[in-house]
């Protein structure tokens, strides 16, 4: 179809003008709410693996309720209104389309009003999480439909909303994606944003058209008809969104295939435990087949700051050691961004009325109720901010935990000493891996975003606790070298220096270490695993 003309609303109507300066207003509003949610929202230095933060900060919860009523207000106007009295075969699209993005306007509703599903909104609750989806799906779909129905009257309007839709699919796509890669526990949260700013321009776009500025524009100017588009148009528009989906969820798929493959298979589960006052998640691995009987060790994994389990899962590659060991893996979220660890305080790191220490304990006192795990191989690892927290787990709960195996962490006051509080009930084994070259938490301590204190003086702790004996051993592979010191119990304390070496989970990519390759290209899954299965709870302690 071309040659369509681009006929204007009826003009003086005040019904219409009012849409249209509400259309117009939609984008300001949606600035205003956007303001609202990123300046109090407490997301640290990442959105993107926890965007909830966005939405769930309970002193700000009813303002953000009526700022949402108000954009959402605004786009249903102005759509509504373009929609209205089409002639012919457009008025069953417009009819379908308005039904739409009715629809993901009363789920971004529910998403406002249901999205903390705690006091101090570290979660969201499971309809908040459903309706973010409908949100999504809705309104390019209603964008898709309103374009059908607006190519009888106006061509480049419908262009315009068919390339919004598109635009809409392709980000949504790309943000949950990102957001999935980075830990996130519903990462389609994150591209509610985007999508509702793409949804604001458009209802500009339509505002702006009701009052007629289109054809007032093209009066002091000859711009070339532009043809409507067509069936051909159609198929053409809908390859391109799905080749842009297709190009933005293939890699992820490719990237983490093994971890989704568990989940699909339900060898990975993702389940819920009331600690503290909060409502926590976890993924818990279990081998299949014959690997997995009564009596398994347990391996509690946790991810760095603003990371989630996850990310974890699928960066440590811990899950193919428990299917090595026929032992259980466990890999908890923690909530806003990250863990208490030692030396956290009100800006990084305090979450009142989640006690992460309590979380874990509870973990395990499950999976001995559920699973009859074997309580002398209790073992938990962790990576940055989660070895950190890794640290303070082998402190407190040093009489249910074994063994500890820290990657690129740390042990520190908040003035940065390694003077913490602990008192070992029960030797605990140690192993800490750290990359020279590691400039998010330094070898040598020093202050970053937080103070941390120098890995040496950590170690030096540690053996003093354990009761270490001099002199240690040594050994060196490639860039790594391992020191290892006998301890008491059968204990023992490990680190590995990587010369080089990153702020990363060590995994096997490309050229090995040995060869040339990474200083980080080594199995530290593996190495870590080999740990633990040599050293269960330790003798002695009270």
């Amino acid at each position: 179809m071309t040659g369509s003309t681009q006929e204007q609303p009826a003009l003086g109507s005040r019904m219409t003008r009012f849409a249209g300066v509400a259309g117009l207003a939609a984008p300001v509003i949606w600035a205003a709410l956007a303001a609202v949610e990123v300046a109090h929202a407490n997301i640290g230095h990442s959105i993107i693996s926890r965007p909830e933060r966005f939405f769930s900060d309970p002193s700000w919860h009813w303002p953000v309720v009526a700022l949402v009523v108000a954009a959402v207000a605004a786009q249903l106007v102005a759509g509504l209104a373009v929609l209205a009295s089409w002639p012919g075969r457009g008025r069953s699209a417009a009819g379908a389309a308005g039904a739409l993005l009715g629809v993901a306007g009363m789920a971004r509703l529910v998403m406002a009003l249901l999205l903390p599903s705690d006091p101090h909104g570290y979660s969201i609750s499971f309809q908040a999480a459903i309706a973010a989806h409908v949100v999504l799906i809705a309104l390019p779909i209603g964008l898709v439909l309103a374009a059908v129905a607006i190519a009888r009257r106006s061509a480049g309007l419908a262009w315009f909303t068919a390339a919004i839709a598109i635009a809409m699919a392709w980000i949504a796509i790309w943000a949950a994606t990102w957001a999935a890669r980075s830990g996130a526990s519903e990462p389609q949260l994150l591209a509610i944003e985007p999508v509702e700013a793409l949804a604001s321009i458009w209802a500009a776009a339509v505002g702006a058209w009701l009052l007629g500025w289109p054809a007032r524009l093209q009066s002091g100017a000859r711009w070339p008809r532009i043809p409507a588009p067509g069936r051909k148009s159609a198929v053409a528009l809908a390859v391109v969104a799905v080749v842009g989906i297709v190009a933005a969820a293939g890699p992820f798929v490719q990237a983490y295939r093994t971890v989704i493959e568990a989940q699909l298979t339900l060898s990975t589960k993702v389940e819920t435990i009331h600690a503290d006052g909060v409502d926590r998640t976890y993924r818990v691995h279990r081998p299949v087949g014959d690997g997995f009987s009564s009596g398994a060790g347990l391996v509690i994994v946790l991810h760095g700051s603003f990371g989630g389990g996850f990310q974890i899962e699928a960066n440590s590659g811990f899950d193919a050691q428990a299917d090595r060991l026929g032992w259980i893996a466990v890999y908890p979220d923690g909530v806003a961004d990250g863990w208490d660890a030692f030396g956290s305080n009100a800006r990084w790191g305090k979450h009142p009325g989640a006690d992460d220490v309590a979380f874990i304990s509870a973990l395990i006192d499950h999976f001995q109720a559920t699973d009859g795990i074997n309580t002398d191989r209790v073992y938990v690892t962790g990576m940055s901010r989660g070895g950190m927290m890794t640290y303070r787990l082998g402190c407190e709960l040093s009489d249910r935990i074994a063994a500890i195996a820290v990657v690129s962490g740390n042990m520190a006051t908040e003035s940065g000493s390694a003077d913490v509080p602990c008192a070992l009930a029960h030797p605990v084994s140690v192993l800490a891996i750290h990359g020279t070259a590691d400039g998010t938490i330094p070898i040598n301590g020093g202050k970053v975003d937080i103070n941390f204190s120098p890995m040496a003086d950590v170690i030096a702790k540690w053996r003093s606790w354990d009761g270490c004996a001099d002199p240690s051993t040594s050994s060196v592979d490639g860039p790594s070298t391992t020191t290892t010191w006998a301890c008491s119990g059968g204990s023992a304390v490990s680190t590995r220096i990587v010369t080089g070496g990153w702020h990363v989970w060590p995994n096997v990519s490309g050229t090995l270490a040995s060869d040339g390759g990474s200083p980080d290209s080594f199995d530290a899954a593996s190495l870590i695993a080999d740990f633990f299965a040599a050293h269960p709870r330790a003798a002695g302690g009270d």
